[in-house]
């Protein structure tokens, strides 16, 4: 039974940590265009105002995308520490009383 627990958290942490890799790449690539094309037109000696006002509303864009993504993450995390106080309660209730106390 404790195999079956850690071997569900494992999936669980691997399907995390790649949703996470799958979401951040795009949006880290973006956010290094943008953030080329700014740094280029800074560096320029007349800079083009609707370039700029472009990569502003992208990064704009992206910070709107990761702002969903922390909110989703936060979901997530509650999930996580709902199901783990289940399972610990779901244990208290299996362990007969004597080794409740130790």
């Amino acid at each position: 039974m404790p195999y079956a627990i850690a071997e569900l958290l494992a999936i669980l942490a691997m399907f995390f940590l790649v949703g996470t890799f799958i979401l951040l790449f795009p949006i880290s690539r973006r956010l290094g265009k943008a953030l080329e094309e700014w740094v280029k037109i800074r560096h320029e000696s007349s800079p083009e105002r609707d370039l700029l006002a472009r990569i502003e509303v992208e990064l704009l864009e992206i910070q709107n995308q990761v702002d969903g993504i922390d909110k989703r993450q936060d979901f997530l995390a509650e999930r996580q520490e709902f199901t783990e106080s289940l399972i610990d309660q779901k244990r208290r209730m299996v362990l007969p009383p004597d080794a409740a106390k130790s």
